[in-house]
């Protein structure tokens, strides 16, 4: 006698918890002159739905042949429709004149849910009610039967955030529910849920709404509320909206209540705080030219006129996306680009810009905008971001390939002079011999070589006086960054060559030398290296001093032709690619 006792109870508190909010939310409707536009203009039909045709077709020839599941799983970006999908299949399930799949919205039974007052339909916030007690009311409320319609439908929001526990007590009445109850869970993070509790679930996956989509259900909306707006404001705040319809209905509604006569463009980008297409393409163009100056006072006004750095570099990346995706494909039109309306500037700055450049300079505003996080001065961390972008040189293609076949021919010719002068050392005896040539080509080969030698000797590269205190330099502002894990690797190596294109770093072992040469760690020092005064690219060496390879061809002529790593041509071609010699045992 005491279970069903137990079992009203908690049935009774469960619904007189979602009475009393829906009776607060009359309430506050009846209070309010004004009703938010996402939420006036909510879909109420699976045929009203906008960007999820996939998920409404499925579920609409699902009700019509009858074959409804128990638990469905909602997956997808915010503002997509998960929630409003979830009401509108709750709708068909306990619809008394339904027509086909759809709902009539004009029922007792739909009308009760669509005000939020149905005793057959639960909405919860597993983010406010995560924990396990919430779960075995829910569990203990299931089994009565629906009051109105023919299922009770739970809509578990933000089911990511349960705890553990929750999660199981959820487990056994998910698998196996009474047949008048049907789940559905809506989540923005899919991978936090159970794969218990995802293997019980028929799931759909929502998918970002598109800028035309968008812009053309605006449009209507727009229409039918008599609301003065240009076409080229309902594109900007279509773009802004990010896929999700109702943060697009909610840019809007704010636009409107700010707005006096017709909203533009312009009134729309001040209430969003965006820097602008013109600011945006003078920086890019600046960029292009490798023009720092132009780039910095650029940046400078932006800043002066209150625009955020995180939000010129968020626009600066969206523009340079849109660029590189025009370069790729510049006659695909569906290509959701940065303002499709300003092609002119896209056939401009794509003549100046490769795309390795491009890629470039994206990672580099995507990582200034990860540093803004911890930075001390976001406007340092923005300047530096666009300094590195314009000091960058990256290396095409066809340039490299170009490069490479060079050197080829180059290699070839080396190669048949050793094996010339291998072929003779044989034929002559000892070194001695070598150096008394025979014949007048001998004489003129071996004088050419050697003049090579001593002009490489005579014109040094200029050297800073004390490489010491560069390199302690470095290691300071690695520290300075809060980079204690690269300093950690990195002071174990010795700065012992610095050229006007390359820092040489010796380690006396293997792994902190293998660890500085991967890209993360070689950044970071090479932009300090920047900072500092020497923009040049790192190269790091294991316990072989530079000084004591240096040898000239007239002092031993054969021995430089039979070691490959100490030929002039691979010299070049390791100053040029940086990496190693692998010699064959």
């Amino acid at each position: 006698m005491k279970i069903p006792i137990r079992l009203n109870k908690a049935a009774v508190r469960l619904h007189f918890l979602y009475n009393v909010r829906s009776e607060a939310a009359r309430k506050e409707g009846e209070n309010m002159a004004y009703t938010a536009l996402y939420r006036a203009w909510r879909p109420q039909d699976f045929n009203d739905l906008i960007g999820q045709e996939h998920i409404s077709r499925t579920l609409i020839n699902a009700l019509i042949a009858d074959k409804i599941t128990h638990a469905y799983l909602f997956a997808g970006p915010r503002g997509t429709g998960k929630t409003t999908t979830a009401k509108i299949l709750a709708k068909a399930l306990n619809c008394q004149d339904r027509t086909d799949a759809d709902p009539c919205n004009h029922c007792a039974v739909c009308k009760k849910i669509n005000e939020g007052s149905s005793m057959d339909v639960f909405e919860i916030d597993a983010a406010s009610n995560r924990g396990i007690d919430e779960i075995r009311e829910l569990r203990e409320s299931v089994k009565f039967t629906p009051v109105d319609g023919n299922y009770k439908v739970y809509i578990i929001d933000e089911v990511h955030m349960l705890t553990t526990e929750a999660f199981n007590a959820l487990l056994k009445t998910l698998e196996e529910p009474p047949k008048h109850v049907v789940f559905i869970l809506a989540t923005t993070e899919a991978h936090k849920i159970p794969a218990t509790i995802h293997s019980r679930c028929q799931r759909y996956d929502f998918r970002k709404i598109s800028q035309a989509e968008i812009s053309a259900r605006l449009k209507v909306v727009a229409a039918k509320m008599q609301l003065p707006i240009s076409e080229e404001a309902i594109n900007l705040i279509a773009v802004q909206a990010d896929g999700g319809m109702r943060d697009a209905l909610s840019i809007l509604d704010q636009c409107t209540a700010n707005a006096t006569a017709a909203v533009e463009e312009q009134e729309v980008r001040q209430l969003l705080g965006l820097v602008g297409y013109e600011w945006i393409f003078a920086l890019t163009k600046a960029l292009a030219d490798r023009d720092a100056n132009t780039a910095l006072l650029t940046i400078d006004k932006l800043l002066m006129a209150g625009k955020d750095v995180r939000q010129i570099l968020t626009e600066l990346t969206q523009f340079l996306r849109g660029l590189m995706l025009y370069k790729a494909a510049p006659q695909a039109e569906d290509l959701e680009l940065y303002g499709k309306e300003y092609r002119a500037w896209y056939i401009e700055l794509s003549n100046k810009l490769t795309h390795a450049e491009l890629v470039g300079a994206i990672k580099e505003c995507n990582e200034a905008a990860v540093e803004l996080r911890w930075a001390i001065d976001a406007r340092t961390i923005g300047e530096m971001a666009l300094l590195n972008i314009c000091t960058r040189t990256a290396i095409s293609l066809e340039d490299m390939a170009k490069k490479i076949a060079e050197l080829e021919k180059l290699i070839k010719v080396s190669g048949a002079a050793g094996n010339l002068l291998q072929a003779k050392e044989r034929q002559e005896g000892p070194l001695q011999n070598m150096l008394q040539p025979r014949s007048a080509q001998d004489v003129s080969r071996i004088s050419v070589r050697t003049e090579a030698a001593e002009s490489r000797q005579q014109a040094p590269k200029e050297l800073p006086k004390d490489l010491k205190s560069v390199w302690d330099s470095v290691l300071k502002e690695i520290l300075a960054e809060g980079k204690r894990s690269i300093h950690a690797c990195v002071a174990q190596g010795q700065l012992i060559e610095l050229t006007d294109s390359r820092a040489t770093v010796r380690f006396a072992a293997s792994f902190p030398k293998e660890r500085t040469e991967k890209e993360d760690f070689r950044a970071v020092i090479e932009k300090i290296l920047a900072q500092v005064g020497y923009n040049v690219r790192l190269a790091c060496i294991l316990g072989v001093d530079i000084q004591q390879k240096t040898q000239t061809v007239a002092q031993k002529p054969v021995e430089q032709a039979q070691k490959a790593d100490k030929h002039p041509v691979v010299r070049q071609a390791l100053e040029m690619f940086g990496g190693k010699v692998i010699k064959e045992q």
